[in-house]
């Protein structure tokens, strides 16, 4: 029995216990994924931060400036040329950031749905209540563990038996809908090995277990996967 062998026995026989320690916060904690969805998320968030906080910093700026400078005034203030400047200004500085944004985000959504070029491993998800089944292009099946190999393109086909579910990892910013009777497709790649207890979630309310709908994922070397793929 190899390695992946053993803790995939392991994981069938302990997935009560996982699934247990979960909900009383002695969830397990693996190191930070290093992904190329995560930078993207990351990229994008920064960009919206530095445009945001440089509108407050004007607009803010602005209306304290307005108070300062008409505080003690009891008459009515007839706005200024230079007042009307600066809104058209203004206005024109947050065209120029949300096409910015617009176009980013634009930019972004390619990245997000389409997979790279190159290799990649494609795995059918099939939820259902409650609980996720990975099946592998060479007909291997796990129940709550999802096993893939370091940096490589995975590409999980998801869809459900029942209900609607979504699934999502968090530690990689990727997510998609399980809806019975259709397909939906996310990927991911990740360049760091280890072992991640729950780091597979429902997000979508299913029914009484939604919260019990946990699974594990391992991503191991390239070698050890396609020993225990290929064995």
């Amino acid at each position: 029995m190899s390695t992946l062998d053993f803790r995939c026995f392991t994981h069938v026989c302990s997935r009560t216990a996982h699934r247990r320690a979960h909900v009383i916060g002695l969830e397990v904690k693996g190191v930070v994924l290093v992904s190329p969805n995560v930078e993207l998320w990351n990229s994008l968030f920064e960009l919206f931060l530095v445009f945001g906080s440089t509108i407050a910093v004007l607009v803010l700026g602005y209306m304290v400036y307005l108070v300062i400078k008409n505080r003690s005034s009891t008459k009515s203030v007839k706005e200024s040329g230079s007042s009307k400047r600066f809104v058209l200004v203004l206005f024109v500085i947050m065209c120029v950031v949300g096409s910015t944004l617009y176009v980013s985000l634009e930019e972004a959504t390619p990245f997000y749905y389409n997979p790279p070029s190159g290799p990649k491993l494609v795995v059918r998800v099939y939820a259902y209540q409650w609980g996720w089944n990975f099946t592998y292009q060479n007909g291997k099946s796990l129940v709550d563990l999802l096993i893939v190999p370091v940096n490589t393109t995975i590409v999980l086909n998801i869809t459900s038996k029942d209900v609607m579910h979504s699934l999502g990892i968090p530690m990689l910013d990727v997510k998609a809908d399980a809806i019975p009777g259709f397909w939906n497709t996310l990927w991911f790649l990740v360049t760091t090995t280890g072992n991640y207890t729950s780091a597979i979630r429902c997000y979508e309310l299913c029914g009484a277990g939604h919260s019990y709908m946990l699974a594990n994922l391992d991503v191991v070397t390239q070698k050890a996967f396609y020993e225990w793929y290929n064995s």
